[in-house]
């Protein structure tokens, strides 16, 4: 096992749950109630965020995960900061703890 492989989630699970124990309570809410579009534009900058923490570029077994989930044979690590936003997203809407009451 690489120094790598130590240090950063190497399975989808494992970088969703990562980021969620470094997220704030306001962000998990608002992201949580994004709609798509929403998603996408937040994406953007979170995306970076996520590539860098989880260094997408060089983390070969989590890009592997993110190829395996989405089926696909080929992703960019930008693909693959978004499945992992939206596995994010999935799995705080499963908790049905963080919907805006209006």
């Amino acid at each position: 096992m690489n120094n790598l492989s130590k240090k950063f989630p190497r399975t989808v699970e494992g970088a969703v749950n990562k980021l969620l124990d470094e997220m704030s309570l306001r962000d998990k809410t608002r992201i949580a109630n994004m709609n798509e579009t929403k998603l996408v534009e937040f994406h953007i900058n979170y995306g970076i965020y996520i590539k860098n923490e989880l260094r997408l570029w060089s983390n070969d077994e989590l890009m592997n995960a993110c190829k395996e989930l989405a089926g696909v044979k080929r992703l960019s690590p930008d693909q693959a900061s978004y499945i992992i936003l939206k596995e994010i997203q999935e799995k705080l809407l499963q908790s049905d703890v963080l919907r805006v009451v209006k």
